[in-house]
C-alpha cells in the first residue's frame, strides 16, 4: 500500500510538472514579445505613386523580433529592382539599426510577403519606406551596438578606414573583438541548444534538487 501511494505520488509530481511547464512556457513566449507599432511611407518618386501594404504582424522583446506583411506593388507599373528601407528604433526613440530589402520583379498589383527578422534590443516602433540605392556600408563597423563609419569617425573628419595593426584591417580587428555581438552569440547558441532538450530531462533534473531522485 504504502508502495501504491508513493508511485501515486510521483504520478501526480509528473501530471503536474507537465501542466506547470505547459503555463510557464505560454506564459514566458507571451512575456518576451510585445507588438511594436510602425509606419510605412510607400512614396514611389519614379512614378509619383505609392506602394501599399497589408497583414502587417510585428513584435519585439529585448534581443530580437520580427516584422510581417505583404508589400502590393500598387504604383501601377512594373518594379524591376528597388529596395525597402527599415529603421528600427529603441525605447530611448534613436535609431538601433537601419536595413535593406531588395524588391525585384513585381508585376503591377502583385503582392509579395516579407519576413524580416531582426537581431536589436528593446525595438519600440519602426519606419520603412521605398528607395533606389543603398548606401555603402564596406567601411561602417558596429562597435558595441553603435555603427562607426571608419572614414569619418564620430563627423571629425578622421578617417581610419585604411589603418591596419599587425597586419590587420582594422575593420577585422573590431569586428573580432565586439564583445556585445559575440556575447548576443553566445546566448541565442544557448537558448537554441536549451530549446531541443525535452522536458523528461528537465523533470529528472527537478527532481535530483528536489531530492526525489
Amino acid at each position: 500500500m504504502k508502495r501504491m501511494k508513493t508511485f501515486l505520488t510521483y504520478v501526480l509530481l509528473v501530471i503536474g510538472f507537465f501542466a506547470l511547464s505547459i503555463i510557464l512556457e505560454n506564459a514566458l513566449l507571451l512575456s518576451m514579445y510585445s507588438k511594436i507599432s510602425g509606419e510605412f511611407d510607400g512614396y514611389y518618386s519614379k512614378t509619383n505613386s505609392k506602394f501599399g501594404i497589408h497583414n502587417v504582424d510585428s513584435k519585439s522583446c529585448s534581443v530580437n523580433g520580427y516584422i510581417n506583411f505583404d508589400l502590393i506593388n500598387s504604383t501601377g507599373k512594373y518594379i524591376e529592382n528597388e529596395y525597402l528601407k527599415v529603421e528600427l528604433y529603441n525605447k530611448q526613440n534613436l535609431l538601433a539599426d537601419t536595413e535593406y530589402f531588395i524588391i525585384s520583379n513585381m508585376q503591377p498589383w502583385e503582392s509579395k510577403t516579407f519576413k524580416i527578422k531582426f537581431t536589436a534590443n528593446n525595438i519600440k516602433y519602426f519606419k520603412m519606406s521605398i528607395v533606389s540605392e543603398v548606401p555603402d556600408k564596406s567601411n561602417i563597423v558596429n562597435i558595441l551596438g553603435w555603427d562607426v563609419d571608419l572614414t569619418n569617425v564620430f563627423g571629425l573628419g578622421i578617417d581610419l578606414s585604411n589603418l591596419t595593426i599587425f597586419g590587420k584591417n582594422i575593420k577585422d580587428i573590431i569586428n573580432w573583438v565586439n564583445i556585445k555581438t559575440t556575447g548576443r552569440g553566445i546566448w541565442i547558441w544557448f537558448l537554441s541548444i536549451a530549446s531541443g532538450i525535452p522536458r523528461w530531462a528537465y523533470l529528472i533534473g527537478w527532481m535530483f534538487i528536489v531530492g526525489i531522485l
